[in-house]
């Protein structure tokens, strides 16, 4: 029978928070802000038998540091046997030789730091292990090999594992479970599903592409609090309502032939930002006491017209190096790409129509 690890003891924004119990073989994930996450990872590693977070110094000098001192180094500080045929074999499993232990930890791509932070917690032998971000920065097809090959061996070996992420598709060999934890509070926990699906917390929801707010339903309607943005719910009393960021039309155009409620109203840009291949603006009711800001895409690189659009390119490229209706979501904001961004700066006055069918509810509780 495995063993188990309970995590009911470990400490979040000075309380208590329980995570249950971890099974040898199994991995529990940890999303959310990063002080958040690493405060956890930390509580973890400091129970008994846990082995520590392997880390990286930091700064010019510690790039200089060679792979072996830095190896040896953190297997004293988990009271493990810093010797080579340990560290060896730990290496090989990782798919990396010993000759990288006399490499500069500068000298090293991405890829092959990480594989080095899990070698030498394997190294440890504990069977308790900690990680905190451990594929951050590695490429994509390379990260979906390594995040496989770390779930199978710690089913292979019975190591169970504790690691944090902020990137949704790690937490995919969290049998475990995930934990969300954000600014000093347990927001939710359970599976993967569950933890994505109703989100209650910035980071989910922020991964899987809604809009979440916490609000009040009653007498048959849930609203985020605009007069405009409402929806019939079954709900009553707290709840948390999503809405996708695709889920609104924009345009400059109060009368735009695109919007198809009555419920048009009036917002202001109050921020702009890229996310993956698309460009998005957070808004903000004109009148800030009729409902609360939303996040929505702009124009999406990744797809020809989008939300309205003409569906294939020009041929023939604009100025900007890309065809007419390029990514375009809200053709009342640009036709194109440069005019998109002459037209939509933090201040410019848009006209909104949210898809009140998109927003969804589900009980606080």
């Amino acid at each position: 029978m495995s063993r188990e690890l309970s995590l009911a003891g470990l400490h979040l924004g000075g309380r208590p928070i329980d995570l249950g119990r971890l099974r040898a073989g199994t991995v529990l994930g940890l999303m959310g802000s990063a002080d958040s996450t690493t405060e956890v990872v930390l509580s973890a590693a400091a129970q008994p038998g846990v082995a520590p977070p392997p880390q990286f110094p930091t700064g010019f000098r510690s790039g200089r540091l060679r792979v072996r001192r830095w190896m040896r180094s953190y297997l004293r500080a988990a009271d493990a046997d810093p010797g080579e045929a340990a560290s060896a074999a730990a290496l090989s499993r990782f798919g990396l030789e010993p000759t990288v232990l006399r490499e500069r930890i500068g000298d090293l791509d991405a890829a092959t730091r990480a594989k080095l932070v899990l070698a030498a917690a394997w190294a440890t032998g504990s069977e308790w292990l900690t990680f905190i971000d451990p594929f951050a920065g590695v490429p994509g097809h390379v990260r979906t090999g390594l995040r496989a090959r770390l779930a199978d061996l710690a089913a292979a070996d019975d190591r169970g594992i504790v690691l944090s992420s902020t990137t949704l598709t790690d937490f995919i060999i969290a049998e475990a479970g995930v934990a969300d934890v954000e600014k000093g509070e347990l927001v939710a926990f359970g599976s993967l599903a569950s933890v994505v699906t109703e989100p209650r917390g910035s980071l989910p929801a922020e991964l899987t592409g809604v809009n979440i707010w916490s609000g009040l339903a009653r007498k048959g309607w849930l609203s985020i609090g605009h007069s405009a943005v409402r929806a019939r719910t079954e709900f009553d009393g707290k709840v948390f309502v999503t809405l996708p960021w695709r889920s609104a039309v924009v345009s400059l155009d109060e009368h735009d032939p695109a919007f198809t409620s009555a419920a048009v109203f009036e917002a202001i840009v109050v921020g702009l930002r890229d996310r993956g291949s698309a460009i998005q603006a957070k808004l903000s009711p004109v009148d800030t006491e009729m409902g609360l800001a939303l996040d929505v895409d702009l124009a999406d690189l990744a797809h020809l017209g989008g939300g309205g659009g003409d569906s294939t390119a020009d041929t023939e490229a604009d100025g900007a190096g890309v065809g007419t209706g390029y990514g375009i979501l809200h053709p009342g904001l640009g036709e194109d790409l440069p005019a998109l961004r002459r037209n939509v700066k933090v201040g410019t006055h848009v006209f909104v129509d949210v898809d009140t069918s998109a927003l969804r509810a589900y009980s606080v509780e």
